[in-house]
């Protein structure tokens, strides 16, 4: 079988027959850009071919590189593999993700997982019980009979032939968990998960204190399969052997981000006896291993939409066995668990102004409280804020351009880590965007006009194709294909959120304060969505960083926090904007760049 030689890491691969670079490098879990899947679509998957041959150049490689190919260069998922090669994958290889939005603090009120600790003795000859009953009786009352794990049984049984035994129980209203007869100094640790489709997040929290001990995040590794959530639908209709995969690969980056906070904290993994899982709907089926197919067409219908238990066991994750694993609920197939968590963290349901509530992403989820009443839907903004679909897109990475000004009448660009540019991600997109549209540089209709304008000497075209220079060197370009790519993204967003005021029978003038959600939203400039149109105009933008993983902190916190997400889940109104015809008239509408 012909072999690849990877020049940055000095490994050989074996590869089989028929398949491309990029079905190599995931096989050996080896993650590059692949924003589109491996369909070619995106020209993500950059790699220079040192030495050998691959096949001849697809339609797709010629598109996006054109005189790039005579100089080695191809795309990982088109170049399929005829004899042994070594490659550069420098280009394309995934970077550690740079950029943590906060989340902020939750408060430690009554624990959904209680741990007492007990001391154990047996009975007298004259009394007819069991080890079990002797230690219930020692727990709070409970209005249900509560069944025990075998794993807690077993443990029990090591009091053997002593006479009494000291013990830590885990448990809630109906169940016993666990039991520890190692009960010395022991911590009692929960962590929070915010499983997003491009990052993970998640924080680790002492549960005896509500302190946090760690935060970490990471690339979500499913990102391989594609950017969006429907490049993982489309992966599991054509792939058997797909769901499985994508299971595997959340789990192993979720597991990876577990040792990573004990290491760093000095704590035992098997001390995390309590896990909140918040995400959108088909993440969190993936993480179930249950199929999302049913949510990728019409009528959208999810498996399950009410919040999930189960225990680390049966999902492998590198902790306590038998703790107790919380899935939050979803609202539809495209509001998800990690809206539910945001919304209920910032009390939105008894808030008495009129609130839009945006995580912008691939999904774009939109809330609207209009004194409490909850109005929602998901649109379909596409992946373009994630940098893909993006001539030179990245994501939000070492040397991405993240934002973007005019001072003094010259163009400012900033990139993460200050240092050259490789791309640009979705926030410096806006805010580039919103330059040419402040500058007089973009028509109504989003075409680039070179007249005498501020930005006039930055536009610059290929044929008839222009394009705007951000960076000269390295050259850095927004051609016109990706300006109607984020017009597109906008115009869903601004279209949701209108659909959504002619539900509430309310206007744009009646939004009292916009409230940005997500890592995307944390770091987007308010003025910019503003002058762009991806938000309303309003006097009051507040950015929340991670809501999703501060309501997933909540709920480890507080069984009151729990119950109330629960309730609101079920009350929100989720409205189908497929389903609507205004929302084709408000979306060709929202095509139109306003000049504010």
């Amino acid at each position: 079988m012909p072999k690849i030689k990877i020049d940055q890491f000095g490994k050989e691969l074996e590869a089989k027959p028929g398949e491309n670079i990029l079905e190599v490098l995931q096989r050996e879990g080896i993650d590059i850009n692949a924003y589109c899947g491996g369909f070619g679509y995106c020209g993500k998957c950059l790699i220079k071919i040192l030495k050998g041959n691959v096949a001849q150049p697809t339609a797709q490689e010629i598109k996006h590189l054109k005189e790039k190919i005579s100089q080695g260069y191809r795309l990982a998922c088109q170049a399929q593999i005829i004899e042994d090669i070594e490659i550069d994958i420098h280009d394309s290889i995934t970077q550690k993700v740079e950029v943590l939005a906060e989340s902020g603090e939750a408060i430690l009120e009554e624990l959904p997982v209680k741990k007492i600790n007990i001391q154990l003795k047996k009975p007298s000859l004259n009394q007819s019980l069991s080890l079990e009953e002797i230690a219930e009786n020692q727990l709070p009352t409970s209005p249900f009979v509560r069944n025990w794990t075998i794993q807690a049984l077993q443990e029990l049984s090591r009091i053997e032939n002593q006479d009494e035994k000291s013990f830590e129980i885990g448990f809630d209203e109906k169940q016993i968990y666990w039991t520890n007869s190692d009960v010395k100094k022991a911590s009692f640790l929960g962590i929070a998960f915010d499983i997003g489709t491009t990052t993970l997040a998640c924080e680790l929290l002492d549960l005896e204190t509500g302190s946090t001990l760690y935060r970490a995040g990471a690339l979500n590794r499913q990102a391989s399969f594609g950017a969006d959530v429907l490049s993982r639908l489309r992966a599991i209709q054509d792939n058997q052997g797909a769901l499985s995969d994508l299971q595997e690969l959340l789990l192993s980056s979720m597991n990876d981000l577990i040792q990573e906070a004990c290491q760093k904290t000095g704590n035992d993994p098997n001390r995390i006896l309590s896990v909140m899982v918040a995400g959108n709907t088909i993440m969190e089926h993936i993480f179930l291993g249950v199929s999302p197919i049913s949510i990728g067409t019409a009528p959208f219908t999810p498996v399950f939409c009410r919040s999930y238990h189960t225990s680390a066991r049966r999902l492998h994750l590198v902790i306590h066995p038998e703790a107790r694993v919380y899935i939050f609920p979803s609202v539809a197939g495209y509001v998800g668990g990690d809206i539910v968590a945001g919304i209920g963290a910032h009390d939105l349901e008894n808030n008495n102004s009129t609130l839009l509530y945006v995580d912008i992403g691939t999904n774009g989820e939109i809330v609207l409280s209009d004194q409490g009443k909850i109005y929602c839907c998901g649109t379909a903004a596409g992946p373009a804020f994630e940098g893909a679909q993006i001539k030179h897109g990245t994501r939000a990475t070492l040397g991405a351009i993240h934002q973007v000004e005019i001072e003094n009448s010259e163009l400012k660009i900033y990139t993460i880590g200050d240092v050259a540019p490789r791309g640009v991600c979705g926030t410096g997109l806006i805010d580039a965007l919103a330059c040419l549209i402040k500058g007089g540089s973009i028509a109504s209709n989003g075409r680039l006009q070179k007249d005498n304008h501020l930005l006039s000497s930055r536009i610059q075209a290929e044929g008839k194709s222009p394009y705007f220079v951000l960076s000269h060197d390295p050259q850095i370009i927004v051609t016109q294909e990706d300006i109607s790519q984020l017009q597109l993204a906008k115009a869903a967003l601004q279209a949701g959120r209108k659909v959504l005021l002619h539900q509430a029978k309310r206007e744009e003038s009646d939004i009292d304060q916009v409230i940005l959600a997500g890592a995307f939203g944390s770091f987007i400039n308010p003025e910019s969505a503003m002058t762009v149109g991806i938000i309303p105009r309003v006097e009051t933008v507040l950015s929340v960083g991670n809501a999703s993983l501060l309501g997933a902190k909540k709920a480890l916190l507080s069984k009151v926090f729990r119950e109330k997400v629960e309730n609101l889940a079920k009350k929100a109104q989720y409205v189908e904007l497929s389903a609507r015809a205004d929302f084709q008239e408000y979306f060709y509408e929202a095509l139109i760049f306003e000049k504010n």
